[in-house]
């Protein structure tokens, strides 16, 4: 077995992730993972994701020495905290496999032959190979090698590609009241995609942090794939109060006297930065009690989905993941072999499958790429 990486060693990516920590896998079953990839693309990954589950990822990691641990938001970490320890555990595991690294070998095309795939090199040489898996990542963390190579040699062999687009990355909000706000952080909200009926779409509990461009943490990029996917067809909202009944919070905010974003920031829990930054947007300078009727109503909408107006996220740069990829209807989901290119196997960022943050992509990458690899060696085993 010969792998083929462009850049000087392995896991480069791996090893920039989470902050350098490596937020390895999920602590949730196999359907509940299945069903954090959306009704299709989790349909497709269950046969994979059911032959790899987070458990056995775990297992490989603690054979090589590395223990992990389970935090909240269903979240697996190295116990060491260090992405290095995971990349080399895995690597270790592929050379007690027989696989043989070749490193600086940036790969140009991908051709077929008559009884193979050739590979043509960056250096001019060629390597033929029965059987080819393609890992070769998406578009996101461009200075890691992940320059969407992949892509392009499925394109050239007519695979269709749903475009590629960055995930899990940031939003850009232009307001400078939210730039206003950078390094705040919501911790207890929901956060949602609105149609422009006021139909919620998406819904996802999870922080947010306001920063100098705009909105990150889970609960931003999470939403970032569909923004991408179908630009102008959501809208961001932040339900600052979503534990709270509306007749509750209109009865409380709205008697006695008192400061009306003190009494925002405690019955929504949110800080004080905020508070006065909404009270001021909608009702300013007015004690709670004397609040116009037609502002209250304005008011509680704020609080039970504060709009935002993204462009758009901050691009491949910042995103995590890539949406987009090989349409899952060209690819078969119990070998993750090409229907139409016999030998030829795709995993990773490279299908049309995306989840959200926690853990979810290496889970995907790890469990498609051990489909794959056990796929190809049990053909080339048949007589």
């Amino acid at each position: 077995m010969l792998v083929l990486e462009k850049r000087e060693r392995p896991g480069i990516k791996i090893l920039i992730s989470g902050g350098g920590h490596c937020n390895v896998t999920t602590t949730l079953a196999p359907r509940e993972a299945e069903a954090q990839f959306g009704l299709g693309a989790g349909r497709f990954l269950r046969q994979a994701i059911r032959a790899t589950p987070p458990e056995r990822i775990r297992s490989w990691l603690r054979e090589f020495g590395v223990e992990t641990f389970e935090a909240e938001f269903d979240k697996v970490w190295p116990v060491s905290r260090r992405a290095k320890d995971v990349v080399d555990a895995l690597a270790s595991r592929a050379r007690l496999a027989g696989a043989q690294f070749r490193f600086g070998a940036a790969v140009q095309a991908v051709r077929a032959t008559p009884d193979s795939w050739r590979l043509n090199l960056e250096d001019a040489s060629t390597v033929d190979a029965r059987f080819v898996v393609l890992a070769t990542g998406g578009l996101s963390y461009p200075k890691t090698g992940t320059t969407g190579d992949g892509y392009r040699w499925l394109r050239e062999l007519g695979v269709a590609i749903e475009e590629p687009r960055p995930a899990l990355a940031p939003l850009r909000v232009d307001d400078p009241w939210v730039h206003a706000l950078s390094g705040l952080t919501l911790e207890h909200v929901e956060c949602q995609l609105r149609e422009a009926t006021g139909r919620i779409a998406w819904r996802r509990r999870r922080p947010v942090l306001f920063t100098h461009k705009g909105l990150s943490g889970p609960g931003a990029m999470d939403a970032s794939a569909r923004l991408e996917r179908e630009p102008g067809r959501y809208r961001f909202h932040v339900d600052l109060c979503p534990d709270q009944d509306e007749a509750w919070l209109r009865e409380e905010l709205f008697t006695g006297t008192g400061q009306l974003d003190a009494r925002i920031a405690r019955l929504c829990g949110v800080p004080r930065r905020l508070a006065t930054a909404i009270a001021l947007r909608v009702s300013p300078g007015v004690a709670p009690s004397e609040v116009p009727k037609g502002q209250r109503t304005a008011l509680i909408a704020e609080l039970r989905g504060l709009a935002f107006d993204v462009r758009g996220s901050l691009g491949f740069s910042q995103a995590e993941v890539t949406t987009g990829g090989v349409q899952l209807d060209q690819v078969d989901p119990r070998t993750m072999e090409l229907r139409d290119h016999p030998g030829l196997y795709v995993t990773g960022e490279l299908l049309d499958v995306d989840g959200p943050i926690g853990g979810f992509s290496f889970l995907a990458a790890f469990a498609t790429g051990a489909l794959a690899g056990r796929s190809a060696a049990n053909v080339n085993r048949q007589p």
